[in-house]
């Protein structure tokens, strides 16, 4: 079953999928790549794109034999090995009290302290 995607979403995943399809054009047009992508959206509509629509796609069997071996991509090859980070964010003008307080060691030293708590 499809996500239900809010308005913005929607719009997002027009926008991200019509991107992509511009740049496999791109591929062609500036460096004769050719190119084939095929897509099936969470709804089950399949969406492709051929830079050559008269050449279908290379098969399993047609890779195999290419003098180059293939590039094989996943999902695997693009995850992150951190984490995503909390953003902290600081005051942008710093008062003379504060200074004075030492508050500004105190809050190098928790971010020292809660880095190495993440690594």
């Amino acid at each position: 079953m499809a996500p239900v995607l809010t308005r913005v979403k929607k719009e997002q995943l027009r926008k991200r999928r019509n991107n992509l399809l511009r740049r496999h054009n791109e591929f062609w047009l500036l460096y004769g790549i050719k190119s084939w992508l095929v897509m099936e959206l969470a709804d089950g509509q399949i969406v492709t794109y051929y830079s050559h629509p008269n050449s279908t796609p290379p098969s399993a069997e047609d890779m195999r034999n290419r003098a180059k071996a293939p590039i094989v991509k996943t999902p695997r090859d693009y995850e992150t090995t951190n984490p995503i980070q909390p953003t902290i964010r600081l005051a942008s003008s710093v008062d003379a009290t504060a200074r004075e307080s030492g508050i500004w060691e105190d809050l190098a030293q928790y971010l020292d302290e809660y880095r190495r708590a993440i690594v």
